[in-house]
């Protein structure tokens, strides 16, 4: 169920309506059930797969949290969906086998596993701990962060699953963040995602100009889609009184890579730098200080995909973030703040650059678009598309500005009785465009 539709307007108010008038357990139980809708809306015969993530963690919950080294094991139990569905394929075709499974990808699979994994890891270290099935159930199930995160602690969100409570004033306190992510969605990454689709598709037959639009416009394309979710997710959660950590904070406004993944799904990189990064610091700190950064980031393009592409995006990414560890960059800018903007624009032109490895099918394909940018024609350089760049300059104008506080600080100041309507012609009139032509969020693939 694609927050941007009617459906989900629909379904949104049903479910606020019901928890407003239920009281006690039925309230997490009506949540539950709803997000088992939401989530089997788009497929219903993958609805197991968040059965089978509920069953392992009350399994663990109740009865082996105590046998801490049964912890890993359950990992790789949470971990088989994930590697059945969304790696299978990658191995078989990368040892030369033709016919692979005919499988799809569950939605969010990458993001529920992160969730358990998480949970199951956090819990062993407090097992004495009572916790409430419900809230286990509920935390897993969570219908707005589900699909495309945020990707979520227990001690972040299960206490505050007994404070569940839907009010005009939490609704009224959301709606122009989820009128943002609306916009960013429906009006501007939908719109520069039509155009770019076939350069990325078919790189050779587009010259320079066009190239460039496409790659510029992806990054915000990119941006626009994920962080609009994140903002739409964030404020259905609030309506309910439940608060999501913010999961971007102007990242291209970053100097270096290695702020920019501090600023960008925020709640991904953390997880890797709580999971993944200080394990390998630990056995790293003395024979190689900075391997775990690259093996980190590595770990972050096999889970964007299951492809080479993302193993070589998430490759550079680590090397560029251990050359900045290594020669002090983010120190050098801080002491020398007269570089700062210069650092923010050379940045942004490399992720813009790596993006398009990121986008593309394939390694191959990326190549074709590296090559079509630096080998220009002189005699014909193409076409901009106006319209992508004047939405990217846009939002990078008003980058500054996109963040959860400031967006309803912002909208706290203007008169109440004259923005609350505004917004809702905006939700309207964006879910009634997105109905033309729905398009599912960048993220959902992975």
């Amino acid at each position: 169920m694609l927050f941007q539709l009617p459906s989900f307007l629909i379904f949104l108010m049903v479910v606020l309506c019901l928890t407003r008038v239920l009281q006690g357990p039925w309230i997490k139980i009506v949540l539950i059930g709803s997000s088992f809708i939401f989530y089997s809306f788009w497929n219903i015969h993958f609805i197991w797969i968040l059965a089978f993530y509920i069953v392992i963690a009350l399994v663990y919950v109740s009865t082996f949290s105590k046998i801490n080294k049964l912890k890993f094991l359950f990992v790789l139990i949470v971990l088989i969906p994930l590697l059945f569905f969304k790696y299978t394929n990658f191995i078989l075709q990368s040892v030369g086998v033709q016919h692979l499974l005919h499988i799809g990808l569950p939605l969010g699979i990458s993001f529920i596993t992160f969730t358990l994994i998480s949970f199951i890891v956090d819990y062993s270290r407090s097992p004495h701990k009572r916790i409430n099935l419900l809230d286990v159930s509920l935390y897993i199930s969570f219908f707005p962060h589900l699909i495309a995160g945020p990707i979520l602690r227990s001690h972040e969100l299960i206490p505050q699953l007994s404070h569940i409570h839907v009010g005009w004033k939490n609704i009224r306190y959301n709606l122009p963040l989820f009128a943002i992510g609306m916009i960013k969605k429906v009006l501007i990454a939908d719109q520069i995602a039509s155009y770019i689709e076939p350069i990325f598709l078919q790189p050779q037959q587009y010259h320079f100009l066009e190239l460039m639009t496409a790659a510029v416009g992806f990054t915000i394309q990119i941006y626009c889609d994920f962080s609009a979710y994140s903002d739409m997710a964030i404020a259905v959660a609030g309506m309910f009184g439940i608060r999501f950590p913010e999961n971007f904070r102007s990242p291209y406004l970053a100097f270096s890579m290695t702020e920019t993944w501090k600023r960008w799904h925020m709640t991904l990189s953390f997880w890797l730098r709580d999971y993944v990064f200080i394990p390998l610091v630990r056995y790293c700190r003395n024979s190689f200080p900075h391997l775990p950064i690259l093996l980190t980031m590595l770990v972050s393009g096999l889970w964007h995909g299951a492809s080479w592409n993302f193993v070589l995006w998430g490759a550079l990414q680590g090397i560029i973030m251990m050359a900045e560890s290594y020669l002090g960059y983010g120190k050098f800018i801080s002491r020398h703040p007269q570089f700062k903007w210069m650092a923010i624009v050379i940045n942004f032109i490399i992720w813009t650059f790596l993006l398009i490895l990121f986008r593309c099918q394939s390694i191959a394909i990326a190549g074709d678009f590296y090559q079509g940018l630096l080998s220009v024609d002189p005699h014909y350089l193409g076409t901009v598309n106006m319209g992508v760049m004047g939405l990217s300059a846009l939002v990078l104008l008003l980058h500054r500005f996109d963040q959860v506080n400031v967006i309803r600080n912002c909208a706290a100041k203007l008169p109440q009785p004259l923005l609350i309507p505004v917004l809702c012609i905006i939700i309207l009139g964006c879910s009634l465009v997105a109905a033309q032509r729905p398009e599912s969020f960048y993220y959902f693939d992975f």
